[in-house]
């Protein structure tokens, strides 16, 4: 059998290689070990970095970042979109979520609970793996993918990208602004009784919200 993960460096970045046919636990106690006998190689506050031969769902990857952040000190990691896409970590087979894939773009992943007066920014799309909790707030120049509740603010788009979404696993924000159009939440009387996966993007230069599963 081959080795089930390969480190490769390219630039400044790291290339993790997958054997794609290896057991997910057993990927994961390799690249822990890769990883803790190449802390000097990982630790640093962004790295890039790419996953490669083996299509990762949202947990798996969550599990790499959490070994990576765990045991290599790595504070934030960096994704060329043309490897971790969209369709990673929402399953939909909708058009609009296929145009988000190509886009050969960069995204800041932040792994953790931001609390209020907390703002993370990305220069390229963003991903929260946790929670934005009110007062915190989200900022980004294109997307930002929230996988936990969004209940704080979000600002995609904010160069003026009207084609920015913004996607949470629960959409309670206090306000989402995407370029220069503004949407608050809605009144408690109006407001789902059921978390559901939605995504806010501008429809005749207002902002609508969606569940995933009809946009």
């Amino acid at each position: 059998m081959n080795e089930p993960v390969v480190l490769k460096g390219f630039g400044k970045g790291i290339a993790v290689i997958l054997d794609s046919s290896c057991d997910f636990d057993i990927i994961c106690d390799y690249f822990k070990q890769k990883v803790i006998n190449g802390k000097n190689f990982f630790s640093g506050y962004e790295i890039p970095i790419q996953f490669i031969g083996r299509r990762l769902n949202s947990y798996e990857l969550q599990k790499l970042i959490e070994i990576m952040k765990t045991f290599g000190g790595v504070h934030d990691i960096i994704f060329p979109w043309d490897e971790i896409s969209f369709h990673n970590l929402i399953s939909t087979s909708e058009e609009r979520v296929e145009d988000i894939k190509e886009e050969k773009l960069n995204a800041k992943v932040h792994k953790g609970t931001l609390r209020s007066g907390q703002v993370i920014t990305s220069e390229s799309d963003l991903i929260i793996i946790g929670d934005v909790n009110p007062g915190a707030e989200v900022i980004s120049k294109n997307n930002i993918i929230v996988l936990g509740a969004l209940r704080g603010i979000a600002h995609a788009g904010i160069s003026g990208n009207k084609n920015a979404v913004v996607f949470a696993l629960e959409m309670d924000p206090v306000q989402i602004r995407i370029a220069n159009i503004i949407a608050r939440s809605p009144d408690e009387e109006n407001k789902r009784e059921k978390s559901i996966a939605e995504i806010a993007y501008i429809e005749n230069d207002v902002i609508v919200v969606k569940p995933v599963s009809q946009f």
